[in-house]
Protein backbone atom coordinates (compact mmCIF):
# COMPACT_ATOMS: atom_id res chain seq x y z
CA UNK A 1 0.00 0.00 0.00
CA UNK A 2 1.07 3.27 -0.56
CA UNK A 3 0.65 6.67 0.88
CA UNK A 4 -0.24 9.60 -0.73
CA UNK A 5 -0.26 13.53 1.00
CA UNK A 6 -2.11 15.74 -1.16
CA UNK A 7 -3.16 19.57 -1.28
CA UNK A 8 -6.42 18.54 -3.41
CA UNK A 9 -8.75 16.93 -5.61
CA UNK A 10 -7.43 17.92 -8.78
CA UNK A 11 -3.64 16.50 -7.62
CA UNK A 12 -5.37 13.14 -7.07
CA UNK A 13 -7.08 13.37 -10.42
CA UNK A 14 -3.06 13.94 -12.35
CA UNK A 15 -1.83 10.90 -10.29
CA UNK A 16 -4.40 8.22 -11.68
CA UNK A 17 -5.64 10.46 -14.71
CA UNK A 18 -1.50 8.75 -16.50
CA UNK A 19 -0.55 5.59 -15.98
CA UNK A 20 2.51 5.58 -13.90
CA UNK A 21 5.13 2.84 -13.50
CA UNK A 22 5.45 3.88 -9.40
CA UNK A 23 1.06 3.11 -9.55
CA UNK A 24 1.40 0.29 -12.04
CA UNK A 25 3.88 -1.25 -9.22
CA UNK A 26 2.46 -0.50 -6.35
CA UNK A 27 -1.05 -1.87 -7.71
CA UNK A 28 0.61 -5.52 -8.93
CA UNK A 29 2.71 -5.81 -5.05
CA UNK A 30 -0.71 -4.74 -3.40
CA UNK A 31 -2.40 -7.17 -4.98
CA UNK A 32 0.49 -10.22 -4.02
CA UNK A 33 0.99 -8.94 -0.60
CA UNK A 34 -2.54 -9.43 -0.28
CA UNK A 35 -3.18 -12.49 -2.32
CA UNK A 36 0.19 -13.97 -0.16
CA UNK A 37 -1.65 -13.39 3.03
CA UNK A 38 -5.22 -14.98 1.54
CA UNK A 39 -7.00 -11.68 2.26
CA UNK A 40 -10.31 -11.07 0.01
CA UNK A 41 -9.19 -7.38 -0.27
CA UNK A 42 -5.92 -5.82 -1.35
CA UNK A 43 -5.19 -2.29 -0.40
CA UNK A 44 -4.22 0.07 -2.94
CA UNK A 45 -3.58 2.95 -1.09
CA UNK A 46 -3.99 5.86 1.48
CA UNK A 47 -4.60 9.07 0.77
CA UNK A 48 -4.28 12.03 3.20
CA UNK A 49 -5.73 15.58 2.38
CA UNK A 50 -3.54 18.81 3.43
CA UNK A 51 -5.64 20.41 6.82
CA UNK A 52 -7.93 17.38 6.97
CA UNK A 53 -8.25 14.82 9.89
CA UNK A 54 -9.71 11.93 7.67
CA UNK A 55 -7.86 9.65 5.39
CA UNK A 56 -9.04 7.30 3.10
CA UNK A 57 -8.25 4.47 1.70
CA UNK A 58 -8.37 2.37 -1.73
CA UNK A 59 -8.71 -0.71 -2.06
CA UNK A 60 -10.35 -3.52 -4.32
CA UNK A 61 -11.50 -6.91 -4.11
CA UNK A 62 -10.42 -10.38 -5.14
CA UNK A 63 -12.89 -10.38 -8.13
CA UNK A 64 -10.98 -7.41 -9.39
CA UNK A 65 -7.73 -8.39 -9.27
CA UNK A 66 -7.74 -10.06 -12.89
CA UNK A 67 -8.81 -7.38 -14.81
CA UNK A 68 -6.29 -4.98 -12.40
CA UNK A 69 -3.21 -6.70 -13.26
CA UNK A 70 -4.63 -7.87 -16.90
CA UNK A 71 -4.01 -3.68 -16.91
CA UNK A 72 -0.70 -4.17 -15.54
CA UNK A 73 0.51 -6.26 -17.44
CA UNK A 74 0.03 -4.42 -20.52
CA UNK A 75 1.51 -1.67 -19.07
CA UNK A 76 4.66 -3.51 -18.73
CA UNK A 77 4.60 -5.12 -21.70
CA UNK A 78 4.37 -1.48 -23.57
CA UNK A 79 7.22 -0.48 -21.54
CA UNK A 80 8.78 -3.34 -22.52
CA UNK A 81 9.77 -4.84 -18.78
CA UNK A 82 10.00 -8.56 -19.19
CA UNK A 83 10.48 -9.43 -16.09
CA UNK A 84 7.77 -7.58 -14.21
CA UNK A 85 5.40 -8.59 -17.45
CA UNK A 86 6.54 -12.23 -16.31
CA UNK A 87 5.98 -12.11 -12.28
CA UNK A 88 2.53 -10.56 -13.24
CA UNK A 89 1.50 -13.07 -15.56
CA UNK A 90 2.52 -16.08 -12.86
CA UNK A 91 0.24 -13.79 -10.12
CA UNK A 92 -2.43 -14.15 -12.77
CA UNK A 93 -2.32 -17.52 -13.42
CA UNK A 94 -1.90 -18.52 -9.62
CA UNK A 95 -5.24 -16.32 -9.33
CA UNK A 96 -7.22 -18.19 -12.44
CA UNK A 97 -6.76 -21.32 -10.89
Amino acid sequence: MRKLQLESLDQLNDIFKDKSLDMTNNIRESIQEAFNAKKKTALLFEIEFEGMDTNFEISITTKEWVTALENCLRHYEEWDMGDDAIDTYLLLKQLKK
